[in-house]
C-alpha cells in the first residue's frame, strides 16, 4: 500500500530507497523519522528513543512479555532486553492483579 509512495517511481528493492539509487542511510532515515515524529506530535525523539518508546508501550499492555520486545528490537539475548526493560510494565502489572482481585470479589463477595 505504501511502497509506490516510497520507491516514487523507482524499482528499488529496498524498503526505504534513496533518491539517487541504493537505500536511504542511517543518519538520513533516522532524521527523517525524528522530523516526522515532531512533525505529527510536537514531540522531538530520536529514533533511539522511539525504539525505547515502542517497548514500553508493548509492555505496558503485555506485561512480561520481553521475548516480543527482544524480537521488536532486535537483541541476541533475552536477557538484554530484561536488563533495559524490567520493571518497565510494574504499574500494568499491579492494574491487571488489581483487577483480578476485584473480579474474584464480586464472585465471591462474602469474607471466609
Amino acid at each position: 500500500m505504501f511502497r509506490p509512495t516510497l520507491l516514487r517511481g523507482s524499482n528499488e528493492p529496498w524498503l526505504f530507497p534513496g533518491e539517487n539509487g541504493g537505500c536511504k542511510d542511517a543518519k538520513t532515515l533516522s532524521g527523517q523519522i525524528t522530523e516526522r515524529i515532531e512533525k505529527a506530535t510536537g514531540l522531538r525523539i530520536t529514533v533511539h528513543q522511539f525504539r525505547h518508546a515502542a517497548a514500553a508501550m508493548w509492555l505496558k499492555h503485555n506485561p512480561g512479555d520481553y521475548e516480543t520486545v527482544r524480537r521488536m528490537l532486535g537483541h541476541r539475548s533475552i536477557q538484554t532486553t530484561i536488563n533495559f526493560y524490567c520493571g518497565l510494565e510494574t504499574m500494568q502489572a499491579n492494574a491487571v492483579f488489581g483487577d483480578m482481585v476485584r473480579k474474584l470479589m464480586k464472585l465471591d463477595p462474602e469474607p471466609a
